[in-house]
């Protein structure tokens, strides 16, 4: 049986497999296009929860998924199924473009507090971009970030330096965390991730 819940109003889609599930004999295979996040995430809900196991393909923004009936509905409600999908949360990036939040040593040592307390985060960057004289952080083994950042390149948060910077500081061989970066990779990043700036 294939049923078509393309453009229905949520929770229609998945009522309709439900009720397409109860028709059907144990062994009969059902097919249900759908075109909507809602309905495709509650109906793979419903048949996991109904331990049922499904193939799911997707094109052109449709999605069909396909199931055997293979045993009665063990949980037929579709009571507690939500119709509105939040977004998921956008990956994160620290953009540095100084060595320090405020002013002076208490500016230098305020940013460390902070970079080292992202090592307790769960939901952490997947990259510190370094900018401007942020880039000394990652090349001055004495700085009072520098373990912070080494820290945090062991927990997997890519370091990036931009590859100007360090020229014009003259610190190209000095670089010892993360890799050097160009304006347009820095750009790509920014556009593409939900942006911090200490």
């Amino acid at each position: 049986m294939k049923i078509d819940c393309r453009n229905l109003e949520c929770p229609a889609p998945l009522i309709k497999t439900k009720e397409a599930l109860e028709s059907l004999k144990i062994g009969e295979s059902l097919e249900i296009l759908v075109n909507n996040i809602a309905p495709r995430e509650n109906i793979k809900r419903f048949l996991n929860t109904n331990e049922f196991s499904c193939e799911i393909s997707e094109k052109n923004g449709e999605t069909l998924i396909k199931t055997i009936k293979t045993k009665n509905l063990i949980s037929p409600s579709t009571d507690g199924y939500n119709c509105e999908i939040l977004p998921q949360k956008r990956k994160k990036v620290i953009f540095l473009n100084e060595d320090r939040t405020g002013s002076g040593e208490v500016g230098k040592n305020l940013l460390s507090k902070f970079l080292g307390a992202v090592l307790n985060l769960d939901n952490k960057p997947v990259a510190i971009i370094c900018v401007n004289n942020a880039v000394f952080m990652t090349t001055d083994r004495s700085h009072v970030s520098y373990q912070v950042l080494k820290k945090l390149e062991e927990s997997g948060i890519k370091i990036y330096s931009c590859g100007s910077c360090l020229e014009a500081y003259k610190l190209v061989d000095k670089l010892s965390i993360g890799e050097m970066t160009n304006a347009y990779e820095v750009m790509q990043m920014l556009s593409e991730f939900e942006v911090i700036k200490l």
